[in-house]
C-alpha cells in the first residue's frame, strides 16, 4: 500500500522548537503519518512536514475525516501559540491547491481547504 497526501505544512523556524514538536505530536495522534521533508521549498528556514495516510479503502473513505482531525489540531495548537503571543507562522500546500496561510487564515478556512478532494 501507499501512501495518499493529505498536505504538506511548512512552519517557520522562528517559532520555537517545543512549539513545532506540539504540532507534530498533535497530528501524530490524529493517526497521520508525518515525515519531515528534506526539500524545504517554501523557504531556507522552513521546516517542511508531509501528512498522509495509509491507502486503502478504509483510508480513502475516510479522508475527509482526517481532514477533520488534523484542521482541529491545527487550529488548537494555533490557539496555544496565540494565547501565549506567538504568531503562528506556515502554510499548507497540495498539489492540488492553493497554498493556505497558517497566519492569516480563520480555522474555517483551514478545515474547507483540508476537506477537499
Amino acid at each position: 500500500m501507499s501512501d495518499i497526501p493529505l498536505c504538506t505544512i511548512a512552519i517557520s523556524s522562528t517559532l520555537p522548537p517545543d512549539e513545532i514538536e506540539s504540532l507534530q505530536t498533535s497530528l501524530q495522534i490524529t493517526k497521520v503519518k508525518l515525515q519531515k521533508s528534506t526539500d524545504r521549498v517554501l523557504g531556507v528556514d522552513d521546516i517542511v512536514v508531509i501528512a498522509s495516510v495509509v491507502s486503502g479503502a478504509a483510508a480513502t473513505a475516510q479522508l475527509i475525516d482526517y481532514g477533520i482531525k488534523v484542521g482541529q489540531a491545527i487550529a488548537n495548537w494555533r490557539r496555544r501559540l496565540r494565547e501565549k503571543g506567538i504568531e503562528p507562522a506556515g502554510k499548507l500546500t497540495h498539489p492540488k491547491r492553493p497554498p493556505l496561510d497558517l497566519s492569516t487564515a480563520t480555522d474555517e478556512e483551514i478545515q474547507a481547504w483540508l476537506s477537499q478532494e
